[in-house]
C-alpha cells in the first residue's frame, strides 16, 4: 500500500469518526427538544411552584437552625442557605433564575398585579395557602438579603 493510500485510508477513518460523533451529538440534542416540548404548560408551572416552595422550605429551616446569624451574607448560615436552596431548586430541575422569576412572579400575584402566565397563575391559586405560609415572617426578608 503507497503512502499516499494510507493518507486517504487514514482521512476516510476520520472522517467517518467525525460524521459519527456529530450524528451522535445531534440525536442527543433531538432528545433533550423533543423533551423539552413534552412538558405542558400545566405541569411546567407546577414544577416551578413546587421547586419555590421546597427553596423556600430550606430557607426557612435553615434560619430555624441559625437564629440571630444568617444576616450577614457572608457568614456559614448563609452560606448554608445558598447550598440548601439551589439543592431543592435542582431537586425540581430549577434554576436560580427560575425561582428569582417565580418569585417575582408571586410577588406581583400576590399584591393583586397581572402575571402573564395564566398556568402559573393557576398554579399559584391552586397552592395560595402554601405559597403564604412560605412568605410569612423574616423569610422574605432573607431570601432576598442572600442571593
Amino acid at each position: 500500500m503507497s503512502r499516499e493510500s494510507r493518507l486517504i485510508a487514514i482521512l476516510a477513518v476520520i472522517a467517518v469518526i467525525g460524521v459519527s460523533g456529530l450524528m451522535m451529538v445531534a440525536d442527543q440534542y433531538r432528545k433533550a427538544i423533543a423533551n423539552a416540548e413534552i412538558e405542558d404548560a400545566p405541569a411546567r408551572a407546577e414544577r416551578l411552584v413546587a421547586g419555590f416552595l421546597a427553596a423556600r422550605q430550606a430557607v426557612i429551616a435553615v434560619v430555624a437552625r441559625n437564629p440571630g446569624t444568617i444576616e450577614d451574607p457572608s457568614s456559614g448560615a448563609a452560606a448554608a442557605l445558598r447550598g440548601e436552596r439551589l439543592s431543592a431548586l435542582a431537586a425540581h430541575g430549577m434554576t436560580f433564575a427560575d425561582y428569582v422569576a417565580v418569585r417575582d412572579a408571586w410577588r406581583t400575584f400576590r399584591s393583586g398585579g397581572t402575571v402573564d402566565d395564566p398556568a402559573l397563575v393557576a398554579a399559584f391559586e391552586a397552592r395560595r395557602v402554601e405559597l403564604d405560609d412560605a412568605a410569612s415572617g423574616a423569610v422574605e426578608g432573607v431570601d432576598e438579603a442572600i442571593r
